[in-house]
């Protein structure tokens, strides 16, 4: 993420605007090709046929990205490096440095097995390995399994028998026998979560499980029940023995200077509601739509979040779900759809109604979104605060960069402008994309300058 630079004193005419930007100050950002993505999923009853379909799909996501050559490849004559090259400019999205990992919903000890934390709950993670590396062989089929064995309640009662099925195969759908395949005979049941939908907070006690250094608000919140002045604080679900509790297997669920990436799918969206009569704790009351509390909470870490919501067909315009098959309420779903706006991610429905008719969403082409997503990660940098335009200097290794002109447009008539070199400003996403041969290369270092607008 851009760090953006502090407010600009007011200088003698002597300084020239070089000068001018200098003096007030700025801190540097590098070109991170790294991407932690962390799927949030919802283990309701509700979900297991969105959950089979993200499993049946994510080579799509996975083949969008992977190449056999990994983030390097060797260039041995002057046709590899030549070839590696194009390689680079055109399809950046190879190049990615990316890392997969599955949390829950659930933020509630008291489902599941056990009356503890159970694996997914609270933040933590689920599967083996927990946290899948690019450079792991069959990356989907781990994260598939992953997904079906550990985020995922079954009903057996309401999964296909293929008698046919051999262990090893490519499934065609998630059948009884695949998953004692893939799981364990039976392995694939009890994998209940609690009652409400939290991925909010299930992905804030993520990130808290994953740094050295947990701010304050990992463990205590103000209590959004109280009219106090000073209301009392309450704990989450997170201490002090759970710092880097996600960081197994000799892997870092959150990297240096990588982007993390939520991806939430669900079809009640975030219905965490504090509430006098239980214990089921929360930092937002029902009928709250506004995330403030977390997009406060996740600033705290100083680090770049994107949110994905695979979620209810929430339309903003007339504040109302469309195809509402899981019951969800508009505040929960407007609080995800806000999440995805102020942090630049998107946001794809689970129900389709552009036919008239409500069908299932195409989770292939929603996977496609989320590769591409990743791909504009190695091409622009969002804002922290929305600049007076004018203003933007963009310089990349210690030499500035033109803004991308008219005459450098590919083509007219799109929708949306590309440009063949330069950069431009996105107002949409608050963001600086760059563009052809001026996209900088990997950890090249990269300032951007503006003055802020003020409120």
């Amino acid at each position: 993420m851009l760090r953006t630079m502090l407010p600009l004193l007011l200088l003698g005419a002597s300084c020239n605007q070089v000068e001018y930007f200098n003096v007030a100050g700025y801190e540097q950002a590098t070109f991170s090709n790294d991407a932690d993505v962390i799927f949030v999923i919802d283990n309701s009853l509700s979900m297991a046929d969105e959950s089979a379909s993200l499993a049946l799909n994510i080579n799509t996501f996975v083949e969008t990205l992977a190449s056999d050559a990994g983030a390097a490849q060797d260039a041995d004559d002057l046709t590899d490096a030549v070839n590696n090259y194009v390689d680079a400019t055109l399809q950046r999205g190879r190049f990615i440095d990316y890392q997969l990992s599955i949390t829950t919903t659930s933020v509630d000890s008291d489902a599941g097995p056990t009356a503890g934390v159970d694996p997914g709950e609270f933040g933590s993670l689920v599967g083996t390995p927990r946290i899948i590396s690019k450079y792991d062989d069959e990356v989907a089929d781990t994260f598939r399994r992953n997904l079906l064995c550990d985020a995922t309640i079954w009903r057996s009662e309401e999964l296909a028998s293929d008698l046919s099925y051999e262990c090893g195969e490519e499934p065609e759908q998630i059948t009884e026998d695949y998953l004692n395949c893939e799981c364990g005979i039976g392995n694939w049941e009890g994998n209940s979560g609690g009652a409400e939908e939290k991925p909010l907070e299930a992905a804030l006690l993520a990130m808290c499980r994953s740094v050295d250094e947990p701010p304050e608000v990992c463990f205590s919140y103000a209590d959004p029940l109280s009219d106090a002045e000073d209301p009392p604080t309450l704990q989450t679900g997170f201490a002090q023995a759970d710092i880097g509790s996600n960081n197994v297997d000799g892997r870092t669920l959150i990297r240096d200077n990588s982007t993390i990436v939520f991806v939430v799918v669900s079809d009640e969206a975030d219905t965490a509601a504090a509430s006098s009569d239980s214990n089921d704790l929360a930092r937002m009351v029902s009928g709250d739509a506004d995330p403030s509390v977390y997009l406060e909470a996740f600033e705290e870490f100083d680090r770049p979040v994107r949110f994905v919501v695979i979620g209810p067909n929430y339309d903003e315009e007339s504040n109302n779900i469309i195809c509402n098959s899981g019951g969800a309420v508009t505040w929960a779903a407007k609080r995800l759809d806000t999440m995805v706006t102020e942090t630049g991610g998107f946001y794809a429905p689970l129900a389709d109604s552009s036919s008239g008719d409500c069908q299932d969403a195409d989770f292939a082409d929603i996977l496609t979104q989320l590769g591409d997503l990743l791909n504009n990660l190695l091409t622009s940098f969002q804002l922290q605060s929305y600049p007076d335009v004018d203003t933007l200097r963009v310089y990349v290794d210690g030499a500035e960069i033109e803004q991308a002109a008219e005459a450098d447009i590919l083509d007219p008539g799109a929708d949306a402008l590309e440009y063949t070199r330069g950069w431009s400003y996105d107002s949409a996403q608050n963001a600086v994309a760059f563009w052809g041969d001026d996209v900088p290369d990997y950890n090249a270092d990269v300032r951007i300058y503006f003055r802020p607008l003020v409120d």
